[in-house]
C-alpha cells in the first residue's frame, strides 16, 4: 500500500471522528505531554485509532492526538492539533513515520507548526528548566534526500537561495509572550542525532566547537517536512538535562520527565499566550 493511500486512509477515519478541523499543530516533546490537558471542550483520539498512523514505543511519548482550543479571559485561539509524544527516528530507522504526522496536520488544514522538545544544553549558559527558542538548527543525523537542507524549501526559484525554516513573526510574538509573561526564553542552535544513545563528552564538545547550544534525537525532519508543504513554523526546546560533560549527573529519561513537570504551568503560560495570538 502506497503513503499515499495511507494517509487517506487515516484522513478519511479522522475527518468522521473529529467535530472541527485544526488549523495549528503542536507537537509536545518529552515530559511536555501535560500541556493538551488545558485544552477546552477536546476530542481526544488514541493513535492507535488511526489507520496507519505509526506508535511511539518511548516512555512519555503517550501517541494521543488531541483537538480542542485554549481560551484566556480575552481570547480564544484558533482550531488546534495537539500530538501527544512523536515517534523518533531511532524507533524504527525509518523517517516515513516521523513525518507521517507532519503530512497528515496539513492534509487535515494545518497552516501553522509550534514544535517543542526536550534537550540537552551544550551552551554553558543554558540551565536544567530553561526554556530556548531554537533560532536554527544542524541537521548531523541523516544525508536522505527528504530532510537534507539543500533540497528543501517553499517556492524557492533556485537551489542558490536561503532558506527559512522559521517563521520570523511567530518567532517575534513568542518574544513578545515571553516578556509579557515575564519568562525568560533563551535563543539559540538546536542539533539534531539520531539516537538512541547519549552522546559522549568528546562528542558534545565537538558540537559546542561548531555551533551547537543544545542536542537531542528529534524535530528537524519535522520542521523541514512542515516547511516542505507550506506549514509557518516555530520551535521551542525544554532545556531537560545538561549534556555529557557539562553536567556531573548521570542522564537518564527519569530526569527529562522530571524537568517537564516542574517547568509544566510556565511552559503551558507561554504556549497558551503565543496561540491566541495566532491568527490567519
Amino acid at each position: 500500500m502506497t503513503d499515499k493511500v495511507k494517509l487517506e486512509k487515516a484522513l478519511s477515519f479522522l475527518n468522521e471522528t473529529i467535530t472541527e478541523r485544526p488549523t495549528i499543530a503542536v507537537i509536545l516533546g518529552s515530559g511536555l505531554g501535560g500541556f493538551a490537558e488545558v485544552l477546552g471542550r477536546q476530542q481526544s483520539v488514541p493513535a492507535s485509532s488511526i489507520p496507519f498512523f505509526p506508535p511511539s514505543t518511548v516512555e512519555g511519548h503517550e501517541g494521543r492526538l488531541t483537538f480542542g482550543r485554549v481560551r484566556t479571559e480575552a481570547k480564544v485561539s484558533l482550531p488546534l492539533l495537539v500530538f501527544k509524544g512523536r515517534v523518533h527516528f531511532y524507533e524504527t530507522g525509518d523517517l516515513d513515520p516521523v513525518l507521517f504526522p507532519i503530512r497528515l496536520a496539513a492534509a487535515l488544514g494545518c497552516r501553522f507548526l509550534i514544535v517543542t522538545n526536550a534537550s540537552g544544553a551544550i551552551a554553558r549558559h543554558l540551565s536544567v528548566g530553561d526554556l530556548m527558542l531554537i533560532k536554527d538548527f544542524l541537521n548531523l543525523a541523516s544525508l536522505d534526500p527528504r530532510i537534507t537542507t539543500q533540497a528543501e524549501g517553499v517556492n524557492l526559484p533556485n537551489h542558490k537561495d536561503r532558506i527559512r525554516f522559521f517563521d520570523k513573526p511567530l518567532q517575534d510574538e513568542l518574544r513578545a509572550c515571553a516578556r509579557d509573561l515575564a519568562i525568560t526564553l533563551h535563543e539559540g542552535t538546536y542539533c539534531w542525532l539520531k539516537g538512541p544513545s547519549y552522546e559522549t563528552p568528546s562528542e558534545i564538545e565537538m558540537l559546542r566547537r561548531i555551533g551547537a547550544d543544545s542536542v537531542g534525537m528529534s524535530t528537524v525532519p519535522e520542521i523541514v517536512a512542515a516547511r516542505r508543504v507550506g506549514m509557518r513554523v516555530v520551535g521551542i526546546s525544554l532545556i531537560s538535562n545538561l549534556a555529557a560533560g557539562i553536567g556531573g549527573e548521570r542522564l537518564s529519561h527519569k530526569e527529562v520527565a522530571e524537568t517537564g513537570r516542574k517547568v509544566k504551568d510556565r511552559f503551558s503560560s507561554l504556549l497558551r499566550q503565543l496561540l491566541v495570538r495566532i491568527e490567519t
